[in-house]
């Protein structure tokens, strides 16, 4: 017998004896349908999960946008409400602020405030970007007003339905 750190002698030449035990046997394709099945099953899984969570996340992502689209909306008639017309001024799309200056909010809210506002975010067009408010003001029968909203970098600003 040679020891463990010696390296055996080479195999006989062509013809030489095959050093299986047994010989090899055709296998059973039970065990391959089954590894089949299970993994067509796991793929099954994972597909219906993957279309599932996708459908998770979209709504969620349009549950966000309803909330962000809100607060600007909110924020904008607090400080009509509020009448700090700097800061409302500032929640508008750069082609508003143009044309509404301090002196347009002044003059246009003279005598007729914001005395109260409601916004109904299930109302809220995530498709369209439109925010309708119910706008109580002083002297006059409640209105809706649908703001139309523009993405300006990080924020939501107001793009239409101010007048």
């Amino acid at each position: 017998m040679p020891s463990p750190t010696e390296v055996p002698a080479p195999p006989p030449g062509p013809g030489a004896v095959t050093p299986f035990a047994a010989p090899p046997r055709d296998r059973d394709l039970r065990g391959l349908w089954i590894g089949l099945g299970v993994g067509g099953l796991v793929l099954v899984l994972c597909c219906v999960g993957g279309v599932l969570g996708g459908g998770f996340l979209l709504t969620g992502l349009e549950g966000v946008a309803r909330s962000q689209l809100a607060s600007a909306a909110d924020d904008y008639l607090l400080a009509v409400r509020s009448t700090d017309y700097e800061t409302a001024r500032g929640h508008l799309c750069p082609d508003l602020q143009r044309t509404h200056t301090v002196d347009w909010f002044e003059s246009h809210y003279r005598g007729s405030e914001v005395l109260a506002y409601a916004i109904d975010e299930d109302k809220i067009d995530v498709n369209l970007l439109r925010v309708p408010a119910l706008v109580k003001r002083r002297g006059q029968p409640e209105s809706l007003m649908t703001f139309t909203m523009l993405q300006q970098t990080t924020r939501w600003v107001i793009c239409g339905g101010v007048d």
